[in-house]
C-alpha cells in the first residue's frame, strides 16, 4: 500500500528503510496527503488504508460488530481508531530494516504505541472540540465513514432512522413571544 518492495538489492533496501522512517515521522502514514514537512500534510486520519482496515475489521459483512451494534460506532471509538493506527505502525515497523521481518503484534510490544495514539487522538479532539474536527475528520473520509455507509459496504440494509419531532428555534421564540404578549391562536370570540 505504501510502496515497499520485496527485494534484496541495496537500493531497494535503502528505499524501504527511508520510506519506513518517512511514514512514521509525525504520523505521516495517517495522512491522505503525506509530506516530508508537517505543513505539507493534509487529510489527517483520511489515509485510505485506515478506511480499508475499518471496513475489514468491523464492517466486512452484515454479521460484523459494526453492523450488528451500530451505536457502538457512533462516533467511531478512539480506542478502535488507536488500534488501527497501532496495527499500521506495526506493519511499517516490519520494514524498518529495509527488508520485511515479522514483528509480533502483541500487547507487550505495542502497548506504549497504542497508548500514544490514543492520547494523541484525545488531545487532538480536545484541541479541536469547538469545531468538532475529529468526528468530522474521521467520520467523513472519502468515502464517508458513517455507520450507514459501512452497513452498505457490509451488505446489510441501511438503518431506518425514526424522525424525531422537533421545532425550530424560531417557532420556540415565537411561542414565547406570543405567551408573553398574552395572545393565543384560539378564537377569542368564543
Amino acid at each position: 500500500m505504501y510502496g515497499f518492495h520485496s527485494s534484496q538489492s541495496k537500493s531497494a533496501i535503502k528505499k524501504n528503510r527511508a520510506l519506513a522512517e518517512d511514514l512514521k515521522e509525525g504520523m505521516n502514514f495517517a495522512f491522505k496527503h503525506m509530506a516530508a514537512q508537517e505543513d505539507g500534510r493534509r487529510g489527517f486520519l483520511k489515509a485510505p488504508l485506515i478506511q480499508k482496515i475499518v471496513n475489514m475489521m468491523w464492517f466486512a459483512n452484515k454479521h460484523d460488530d459494526g453492523v450488528t451494534n451500530p451505536d457502538l460506532f457512533k462516533p467511531f471509538p478512539h480506542p478502535a481508531l488507536a488500534l488501527v493506527l497501532t496495527g499500521i505502525e506495526c506493519c511499517i515497523d516490519e520494514w524498518a530494516t529495509g527488508t520485511r521481518m515479522d514483528i509480533p503484534f502483541t500487547i507487550q510490544e505495542y502497548r506504549g504505541v497504542f497508548e500514544s495514539h490514543l492520547n494523541c487522538l484525545r488531545e487532538f479532539e480536545e484541541a479541536t472540540k469547538q469545531y468538532g474536527v475529529l468526528p468530522v475528520t474521521f467520520v467523513r473520509p472519502s468515502p464517508e465513514l458513517t455507520v450507514s455507509y459501512l452497513r452498505i459496504h457490509s451488505g446489510a440494509a441501511p438503518l431506518v432512522t425514526q424522525s424525531l419531532a422537533s421545532v425550530s428555534a424560531r417557532v420556540i421564540a415565537d411561542a414565547i413571544k406570543e405567551y408573553q404578549e398574552g395572545s393565543t391562536t384560539d378564537d377569542e370570540s368564543e
